[in-house]
C-alpha cells in the first residue's frame, strides 16, 4: 500500500466535504499496524500523522490498533498528534470495545487521566470528549474534575470554556455516583 497516496486521497475527499471513509483489506490493515509501530519507535511525526489520519478514516474497527494507540497516548507528542490519537482511540478503542461488550483497560483510563493535566487546554478538551464516550466507566475521572476546572478568568479561551461546560455536563450526568 502506498501510504502517501492513500493519505492524499483521504485529504482530497475531506476537502470535497466527504466523510473520506476507506475500506482497508486485511493486508492493508496489517501494513498500517506495522507502519504505526515503526513511526512510534522512530518518533517520525510526519508518518505518524499520515498513519493516524488513515486509521481515523478506516471504515472498519481494528482492535490491533489499541495497544499502539495506548502507547501513542502515553508519549509526549505535539498537541495536534495527541488530539489525532484521541480521535482514533475513540473509534478503535472505545467503540470497538463497546461493540464487543468489553470494559476499558485500566492502562487506557490512566493514559486519559494523565492527559487531563496537559498544559494544552485543547488536549484537555478532547480528552474530556473522549471520557464522555467512556460510558459509566468515565465515573473514574469524577474526582479529577475539581482539580482541572478552569477559573473564571480563563473562560474567555474557547477551549477552557468548553472544558468547563463538558465538566459541568459530566458532573450532572454522574452526580448520582457522588464523589467519595
Amino acid at each position: 500500500m502506498d501510504l502517501d497516496g492513500k493519505y492524499q486521497e483521504v485529504l482530497q475527499e475531506i476537502e470535497k466535504g466527504h466523510r473520506a471513509l476507506v475500506r482497508f483489506g486485511p493486508h492493508e490493515l496489517e501494513f498500517l499496524v506495522r507502519h504505526f509501530e515503526k513511526a512510534l519507535e522512530e518518533r517520525n511525526e510526519k508518518d505518524l500523522e499520515k498513519v493516524l489520519c488513515l486509521i481515523e478514516h478506516s471504515a472498519s474497527l481494528h482492535p490491533p490498533f489499541e495497544p499502539l494507540l495506548l502507547k501513542c497516548l502515553n508519549m509526549n507528542l505535539p498537541e495536534n498528534l495527541t488530539i489525532f490519537c484521541l480521535t482514533c482511540a475513540r473509534k478503535h478503542v472505545l467503540l470497538s470495545r463497546q461493540q464487543r461488550g468489553l470494559r476499558l483497560q485500566y492502562d487506557f483510563l490512566e493514559a486519559l487521566k494523565r492527559l487531563l493535566y496537559s498544559r494544552s487546554p485543547e488536549v484537555v478538551e478532547w480528552t474530556l470528549r473522549t471520557i464522555e464516550e467512556c460510558g459509566n466507566q468515565g465515573v473514574y475521572f469524577l474526582k479529577e474534575f475539581d482539580k482541572i476546572k478552569p477559573p473564571p478568568w480563563k473562560w474567555f479561551n474557547q477551549h477552557q470554556r468548553a472544558v468547563r461546560e463538558i465538566i459541568a455536563m459530566l458532573e450532572r450526568r454522574w452526580g448520582q455516583f457522588e464523589k467519595s
